[in-house]
């Protein structure tokens, strides 16, 4: 696994592909098959692919045609990956599956789910399937990401304080929903996605991907400094997911005039200077996570749970 870094830390290689390829990373995507929507404007459901992080070898990995196979979410030590919102739980390295019915975010130690329902945010042991303990919160909320240290989740809440966006934190014991800062672009904010280090965070704020310091011990829980990639290359709406490394952010990349409905490219950028490149098709990929990173092929495996 490449070595974590700080997200501005200097370009080690100019040209960005070439600095991918040497990394050895892999993305698990969910794409729907290269065919026109229906006469209702429905596309095909989508299957699992495996690509190398510099775009070369695309490779299908399910083959269901009547099923929707989405929303991939790879553990923090790169071992494994679910999908379908923790339904399916996939060993990385032999792609062997099994049911796992968990949760969609992982603990740090990557041996546990996590998920809020109504009774408050549960966790779940990979291993056996059981319930470890359930923990009582103000309201149920999506949770999206947890911090390396296991102590804060992030999610997204519509109109809620007054703002029809707003990124928020709560800490993993319980207690109160704190709200992070809205961004002052206009246009919507969601799916906040932490660094590997917990320490960065970055979200989809309205016409381009954001990134700032999060830190819980200030008021606002950041410093109040907000990054934003450059627009015209990134498009609108993107949702990104951080490389195990902490250097790069895939994101979807939908056209400025096109739709948030539109199937668009996977894109690669590189924080420090906002290179980017496409390493999948146009027309595939749908948006909101529908891809995480995977460490390079070979890693040993710990036993499968």
């Amino acid at each position: 696994m490449p070595p974590k870094c700080e997200p501005f830390a200097p370009v080690r290689i100019q040209d960005l592909k070439e600095e991918l390829r040497q990394t050895g990373y892999r993305l698990v995507i969910a794409i729907h098959p290269a065919q026109p929507a229906d006469s209702k404007g429905e596309t095909p459901p989508r299957d699992l692919f495996i690509i190398n992080a510099d775009g070369t070898g695309l490779k299908q990995i399910t083959h269901t045609a009547d099923i929707d196979e989405r929303v991939p979410r790879t553990s923090p030590d790169g071992k494994w990956f679910t999908y379908n919102y923790g339904d399916t739980l996939v060993e990385a390295n032999t792609l062997k599956m099994r049911q796992l019915y968990g949760g969609y975010v992982w603990t740090p130690d990557s041996r546990q789910t996590v998920e809020c329902g109504k009774n408050g945010i549960t966790y779940m042991d990979v291993a056996t399937g059981n319930k470890t303990k359930t923990v009582p919160v103000p309201r149920k909320v999506d949770i999206v990401d947890l911090t390396a240290d296991g102590n804060w989740f992030i999610f997204e809440i519509r109109d809620y304080l007054g703002k029809q966006y707003t990124i928020d934190f709560l800490s993993s014991a319980g207690g109160e929903i704190r709200k992070l800062p809205n961004h002052s672009v206009r246009g919507g904010e969601c799916h906040p996605c932490f660094a590997p280090d917990g320490k960065w965070m970055c979200w989809n704020a309205g016409n381009s991907l954001a990134v700032r310091k999060f830190d819980p011990s200030l008021p606002d829980g950041t410093d109040g400094k907000i990054f934003t990639l450059p627009e015209k290359q990134l498009g609108q709406d993107p949702c990104g997911r951080w490389s195990h490394c902490g250097r790069y952010i895939a994101y979807v990349n939908i056209p400025h005039r096109g739709s948030w409905r539109v199937h668009s490219p996977l894109c690669i950028v590189r924080v420090v200077d906002g290179a980017t490149i496409t390493i999948s098709p146009p027309g595939w990929l749908g948006h909101h996570w529908d891809y995480d990173w995977l460490p390079p092929e070979g890693t040993e495996q710990r036993k499968t749970p």
